[in-house]
């Protein structure tokens, strides 16, 4: 019974994704926040002053609950099971699925869910995501394009040239600014390391200073690549070959992570909980944005005052040597 009302769900589902108002008025209570009373998923049931049991909140320790068999998604079963106590539980899976299924796989994964916090949040006008709705509302987003209702993780909604046509293109342009951001954390963090290091090393080791102008780090405007062993550019690029190598030779299916080459010697991602997933995700993916600015700030800023970035923020770099 259950798969039948999923695949009904999938032929309204355009009509009841972002207005639930289109649900016939029903006498249980709708699945904005699980309202739920039953034994497998301890959740508050407490009552307001008029009698009426409270919603509750939709949270991520109650995606984790939810999530029986610890799976990563919730499924028609795993909603059935919890709302045991409903009066009408297949037509409040129905509701929840209408809202919150975007890829109608009759599952609701974390970024769904998440999406579904949102909605409850900012209401299901706002679509879960006020960057987005801000965005389509000042003309920095088309209100077709893919971001449009998209819950890949750090969507701002800014594509004002549409470049993002198709899911496929939005996960090509993610892998490379995962890319861009990784490589700017690293240069972001080894560009003052340098300034403020190599001196030592190459007296230490009684080499040469390699630094511009013997105070800032070689690079294309401020000069002084010439100075470096082409060997290193050489292993530079063999490296990166090989990573870039490892990148292209996993499959792109429809379950394809941007960014993902399976580098996780601590488990730090691997056996966490998709809400812990989703975190680091955002956070790298923030972290990145963060660096290729930052770079980008040190080039310009050696560039236009002739003086490294040490020098010119001391209070920044210098403060702890």
């Amino acid at each position: 019974m259950l798969k039948t009302v999923l695949c009904l769900s999938c032929f309204t589902s355009c009509a009841l994704a972002f207005n639930p108002s289109l649900v016939p008025p029903r006498p249980t209570r709708m699945l904005s926040g699980l309202s739920m009373q039953t034994r497998s998923v301890p959740v508050s049931t407490s009552s307001s002053p008029t009698g009426t049991p409270t919603k509750s909140p939709l949270t991520k320790e109650l995606f984790a609950k939810l999530d029986v068999d610890q799976s990563g998604t919730i499924d028609a079963d795993e909603l059935a099971e919890a709302l045991g106590g409903s009066s009408d539980p297949l037509f409040e899976i129905f509701s929840l699925m209408a809202r919150a299924d975007l890829n109608r796989d009759g599952k609701i994964d974390y970024a769904e869910y998440e999406r579904l916090m949102a909605m409850d949040k900012f209401s299901d006008e706002n679509g879960g995501n006020l960057f987005v709705r801000n965005a389509i509302k000042f003309g920095m987003l088309r209100p077709d394009s893919v971001l449009a209702d998209c819950v890949m993780v750090g969507n701002k909604g800014f594509d004002p040239l549409n470049c993002a046509t198709s899911m496929e293109a939005l996960k090509n342009y993610r892998e490379a600014e995962l890319k861009h951001g990784r490589l700017a954390m690293l240069a972001a963090a080894g560009w003052p390391i340098s300034e403020l290091l190599q001196p030592y090393a190459a007296k230490a080791l009684n080499l040469p200073v390699l630094l511009a102008g013997g105070d800032k780090a070689p690079s294309l405007l401020n000069g002084g690549l010439d100075k470096v062993n082409p060997m290193f550019f050489m292993g530079l690029i063999i490296f990166t070959a090989t990573i870039e190598s490892i990148a292209l030779r996993k499959p792109r299916g429809e379950d394809w992570v941007p960014g993902d080459l399976g580098f996780d010697p601590l488990n730090l991602y691997t056996d966490s909980p998709a809400s812990v997933q989703r975190d680091l995700e955002l956070k790298e993916l923030n972290n990145g944005r963060l660096a290729m600015l930052a770079i980008t700030g040190y080039v310009l800023e050696e560039f236009l005052t002739k003086a490294s970035v040490v020098n010119d923020t001391p209070f920044l770099f210098k403060s702890f040597l």
